[in-house]
């Protein structure tokens, strides 16, 4: 959005009205204009200040100017209000109307101390509205008037410009978060084409096998068949789930190593590629308020890393207790482990050990997953025999 300069008045005065066109919108004559309430304002000498200004001498008028205007995408940033109007509502009513229509325009209120002091206008506005209005006294100043002008048109447009940065910024991690899903995903697709052509040499080498052999034979070589074809058929669900968009992040109630059991299906064959054993005790664990397939996501970062980190040869330890009011899962590798001074710095965006090969944003989305959307904790530590500990707090289930 282009930087605004719109301005409504409502003031139900004519020669007022003109004082404001004079000081907001100048031309070059000078005057002095008294209104029939015998309050004076100077008219402004030509300066560089040129707002664009509809002037209403009535609340509802001001109402309609501002419903066109959302209509035309062409807000206001700022509203004078006279408090005291001749008809229908007055500047205050006409005010919390106005923001029930567009919170974000900015208000001053023009009052003599007769028509309403500023602790009750406070008190009617209430405190979220309250770092979005002024007031002005009558008899008023140019100056004063320039001012309030400036400053918050400013500030208008300083916040329009920061939503649509947070917009632009909510957009890109979204992509980024997405891209980072898809590498995970590439990964796992990898590892999962080997697994398939393992349990395919399964089936062919014991059906041929059966073909010539006895009924017994026949027999257990169809179990390891049917064996064979449902683990296939697990590790294609679980990837199907892993690759399915995450439509929401609802809690339910569930147990936590039932997305840790997924991954570890899910990378079984490269564990064993690499020649990592691991050791997983995780079982009798309380229930959890969680989301699965965000969890699921935790967890394959977390290994994955492991596995980077110890390239082959190695062991993977994950151990589940109960800590506190808290489950708590850690997640051990035999690795290098990780820097000290790298403790903080491993959550942060775009930090990365990798090189080109990472995108700095897995361990960032685990602690987003973590501490947002399960209010727990997640740190990183160095085992005392080596390597790198991750530890991951989620309250249990009330």
């Amino acid at each position: 959005m282009n930087p605004s300069k719109r301005i409504l008045i409502v003031e139900d005065e004519k020669a007022i009205l003109e004082v404001y066109r004079d000081i907001l919108s100048p031309k070059s004559s000078s005057s002095t204009l008294k209104s029939s309430r015998g309050s004076t304002a100077p008219a402004a000498q030509k300066n560089d200040d040129q707002f664009e200004l509809t002037l209403v001498p009535t609340g509802e008028e001001a109402i309609e100017a501002v419903k066109k205007s959302l209509a035309e995408n062409k807000p206001f940033a700022l509203g004078f209000f006279d408090v005291l109007l001749g008809t229908g509502i007055d500047g205050i009513e006409t005010v919390k109307r106005i923001h029930g229509l567009d919170p974000e325009m900015y208000a001053v209120l023009v009052t003599a101390y007769q028509d309403r002091n500023v602790d009750s206008i406070r008190t009617l506005f209430g405190t979220e509205f309250q770092d979005r209005w002024d007031y002005l006294n009558k008899p008023f100043s140019e100056g004063e008037i320039l001012q309030k002008a400036r400053n918050m048109v400013s500030m208008w447009n300083i916040r329009q410009r920061d939503m649509e940065h947070r917009v632009v910024l909510d957009e890109l991690k979204s992509k980024l978060v997405a891209s980072e899903k898809s590498l995970t995903i590439a990964a796992v697709a990898r590892s999962i084409g080997h697994e398939f052509g393992n349990i395919l040499l399964q089936i062919m080498g014991r059906a041929d096998l059966s073909r010539e052999g006895t009924p017994e034979t026949m027999k257990a070589g169809l179990e390891t068949i049917l064996l064979a074809t449902e683990h296939a058929s697990k590790v294609l669900e679980r990837f199907k789930n892993l690759a399915k968009p995450t439509e929401s992040h609802k809690l339910h109630k569930m147990d936590i190593a039932k997305p840790i059991d997924e991954v570890l299906l899910l990378v079984d064959h490269e564990l064993k590629r690499r020649n990592i054993v691991t050791v997983v005790n995780i079982e009798g664990l309380p229930k959890i308020n969680g989301n699965h397939n965000t969890l699921v996501q935790v967890f394959m970062n977390l290994i994955i890393n492991s596995m980077h980190a110890i390239k082959e040869n190695g062991k993977l330890e994950i151990t589940g207790k109960l800590s506190g009011e808290n489950v708590e899962i850690t997640v051990r590798d035999t690795g290098p482990g990780v820097p000290e001074e790298n403790y903080e710095k491993i959550f942060e965006s775009f930090f990365t050990t990798k090189g080109d090969s990472g995108t700095g944003l897995g361990l960032s989305i685990c602690k987003e997953i973590i501490e947002i959307t399960h209010s727990g904790r997640i740190s990183v530590s160095n085992h005392p025999e080596g390597g790198a500990m991750f530890r991951i707090l989620i309250p249990q289930e009330e």
